[in-house]
């Protein structure tokens, strides 16, 4: 899927700015080159009594549908760091022990704007009761225990969230 298009150059603001390989923006005028890199996102995994924690979007990309806790990494933290805070941040609580489970590619699209991510995925636990949760009301409306048994039907809005409980699920086998 080709980006949003952009349709002058940012540096030398002339027309034809050009997509290429899907990958890159170049400019044949004055020959800047932009790469829209892949974003990276980090989630956690909370599997509790045979069904797995996840949170209702309150937001779009896919609101409505249900996400593990997780979210962007922000620049010069690492993936297991941001799948802590994020999971804190979402909703109040800790999680521990992680372990990863893999990463995927997924795209992300928000705005008009389609962005590539790679998606790390980790197991984890969380040691607070589920009644002590405290959603961020921006982020998330409510959440849901979704047993394992209905991972492969439920609303969840990225797939690559859906194919990463599937390999955590299968891991535990």
């Amino acid at each position: 899927m080709k980006p949003a298009m952009l349709k002058f150059c940012p540096q030398c603001g002339s027309r034809g700015y050009q997509y290429r390989d899907r990958k890159y923006w170049y400019c044949p005028v004055c020959l800047f080159t932009y790469f829209h890199n892949v974003a990276t996102s980090s989630s956690v995994i909370v599997e509790i009594n045979g069904s797995i924690l996840m949170l209702v979007r309150g937001k779009e990309p896919g609101k409505g549908l249900l996400a593990l806790p997780g979210g962007f990494v922000d620049a010069g933290e690492r993936a297991e760091d941001a799948a802590v805070r994020e999971c804190r941040e979402e909703t109040g609580l800790e999680a521990k022990h992680l372990a990863f489970v893999g990463s995927w590619p997924n795209e992300y699209s928000y705005k008009n704007v389609t962005y590539k991510t790679c998606d790390f995925y980790f197991s984890a636990r969380i040691t607070d009761s589920l009644e002590s949760m405290k959603l961020e009301a921006e982020e998330v409306s409510a959440w849901r225990l979704v047993p394992v048994s209905e991972i492969a039907t439920a609303p969840i809005a990225f797939e690559s969230a859906r194919t990463a409980i599937l390999a955590y699920l299968d891991s535990r086998k």
